[in-house]
């Protein structure tokens, strides 16, 4: 067993290959990586006081499920990168202007879009390799763990509004297994039946926007979506489309992060939430179950507060800085 790990290490690093961005500077820069053969784009934030050839700390940003980089991702990616982190925040692959299948919400994708991440992040000069860390918001929450929980060189985590999703949770939440069947899984495989047939994809909206689509869509979460996304609400940037593949959405209920929860252990932890939030209790199974460092809870706060609202990002970013710099030797 030593002999293979030894051979797996060194295969790895015959093969692997240094690239330096260049041309970077202070503040905010357009960079792309390869995921998987697919282009990322992302926002690469540099400190303020950044000096070519000088190391950094370096922060991978994981967005919320649909979200794109200039959205609330980009907005603590620079909030950090101000306290001295190299910071990046992408788009996943078919969201915003990454390439991929459009709108698929893929779990496993979006995963492995933040490995790459990491991987794109240790082959520029200015990271401080030894000091990699990992920050998720809501659903993105579950990628940053699930990739922290499985690789090595991430040295802490910090999760803010965690909006956890667990099948049996969603069951319960739906009156039971046939409910969850008719309402969940009949569409989307009707969906996949006439793609099989005909090519064409199926699309919905993961924000309400009219008020028929409010009242059916009577789950807070929706609410608050539409509160931050929609035009003339905080999230509302030119890069995010209100738009969502029928068929890709079945991948989601496979995912769990709840399945590997053990495997943070011995990874520090931060956790930020709102005493409001639809996401609460999946913050607090989270919490029992990794024993984080540190937990806040902002009183008043619902979900998508913690997203945008500048006297939370404050507080949030002062802590997290705070939090990882304990981690850098």
């Amino acid at each position: 067993m030593k002999n293979l790990v030894l051979i797996v290490i060194t295969l790895f690093m015959m093969t692997t290959v240094k690239t330096t961005a260049q041309n970077l500077k202070a503040g905010k820069n357009q960079v792309n990586f390869s995921s998987d053969g697919e282009k990322i784009a992302a926002h690469l934030f540099l400190p303020e006081d950044y000096e070519a050839g000088k190391k950094y700390p370096a922060v991978i940003v994981s967005p919320p499920a649909t979200s794109v980089k200039e959205q609330t991702a980009g907005i603590y990616a620079e909030v950090l990168s101000k306290k001295g982190f190299v910071t990046l925040a992408f788009d996943p692959r078919g969201w915003g202007k990454s390439e991929g299948i459009p709108f698929v919400f893929n779990p496993d994708w979006q995963v492995r879009d933040s490995r790459n991440a990491v991987n794109y992040i240790m082959t520029l000069d200015a990271t401080d390799k030894d000091n990699i860390f990992n920050l998720g918001i809501c659903m993105g929450a579950g990628w940053a763990a699930f990739e922290t929980a499985f690789d090595s060189r991430i040295k802490a985590l910090s999760i803010i509004s965690p909006y956890l999703i667990d099948v049996h949770e969603t069951v319960s939440l739906m009156g039971g297994v046939d409910n969850f069947r008719a309402m969940m899984l009949t569409p989307v495989t009707q969906a996949g039946q006439s793609q099989f047939e005909t090519g064409k994809d199926f699309y919905i909206k993961p924000v309400p926007e009219t008020e028929e689509e409010i009242k059916i869509a009577a789950e807070p979460i929706y609410v608050g979506m539409r509160d931050y996304y929609l035009p003339g609400m905080p999230g509302d940037v030119p890069n995010w489309k209100n738009k969502m593949s029928l068929i890709g959405s079945y991948t989601l209920w496979g995912f769990s992060i709840f399945n590997y929860t053990k495997l943070l252990k011995s990874t520090p932890v931060y956790v930020a939430y709102g005493d409001q939030a639809v996401s609460k209790p999946g913050a607090i199974r989270f919490v029992n179950e990794t024993n984080p460092e540190k937990v806040t809870v902002i009183e008043g706060a619902g979900h998508f507060d913690l997203y945008w609202k500048p006297e939370h990002v404050k507080k949030i970013s002062d802590e997290i800085a705070t939090f990882y710099k304990g981690y850098i030797k």
